[in-house]
């Protein structure tokens, strides 16, 4: 067998250096070339055979090992191989759960924004139905205890009247009385008013109703009132 100086093989793993098998190769392979070739005297050319098949020999045996090695090798690259599949499937199974995780939790979190957002409407329209309530408490008691208020209210939404000279004001019986007292006070507090009619109407809970050429003055408590959950609902 000629002697190779490299060793080639395409799944052959990484083998020793043959140096260092020779310490354990060399003697068993002595030993066997001896009990073949007898102890007697040997020629130059004998003595290279020798050299030549204990070279052999050992480079034989120095494969085997090497393959041997090459398995365990082997085996260490196949877990190391597998070690890094797992663990790439592990983090992509992670990733996974960590993104449901993610779309749940933000699920949850938009749901209660909703809640929040309607439990905030629901306060609004309860707060101002509150707010609307005191504030009609409020005028009727203002009204019921001071009859002057009607006063101040009628002059107040009369002085809006200013296209007109002519003003019809239609109010609670209750209330004739002091306005009839206070003509002249009301037509100095409108800007064109230069005639004015009072006509009691009982459906004129509190307030007033003024009618002008120039169109209608809703005073009333009630009209007030409206007014005011409107401007209560567009501040909210």
């Amino acid at each position: 067998m000629s002697n190779p100086s490299i060793l080639k093989a395409a799944s052959a793993p990484k083998v020793q250096a043959f140096a260092t098998m020779l310490p354990t190769v060399v003697p068993s392979a002595i030993q066997a070339a001896v009990s073949r070739e007898g102890r007697g005297g040997r020629t130059a050319n004998q003595l290279e055979q020798l050299r030549q098949t204990i070279m052999n020999e050992a480079y034989d045996e120095g494969y085997s090992r090497g393959v041997e090695a090459g398995t365990a090798e082997g085996y260490d690259q196949a877990y190391a191989d597998a070690y890094a599949k797992a663990k790439a499937e592990a983090d992509e199974i992670s990733r996974a759960m960590l993104d449901r995780f993610a779309a749940d939790l933000q699920g949850t979190v938009q749901s209660v924004f909703d809640a929040l957002e309607n439990w905030t409407r629901s306060a609004e329209t309860d707060l101002t139905a509150i707010v609307s309530h005191i504030a009609e408490q409020v005028l009727q008691t203002e009204l019921g205890t001071s009859r002057e208020s009607i006063l101040a209210i009628v002059k107040h939404a009369i002085a809006e009247a200013t296209h007109s000279e002519f003003a019809r004001i239609r109010i609670n019986p209750l209330d004739s009385e002091i306005l009839n007292e206070n003509k002249a006070a009301i037509i100095a507090a409108a800007k064109s008013i230069r005639k004015l009619e009072l006509v009691e109407d009982e459906a004129i809970a509190g307030g007033c109703v003024i009618e002008t050429d120039g169109g209608i003055i809703d005073a009333t408590i009630e009209g007030k009132l409206n007014q005011f959950r409107e401007e209560l609902g567009d501040a909210a």
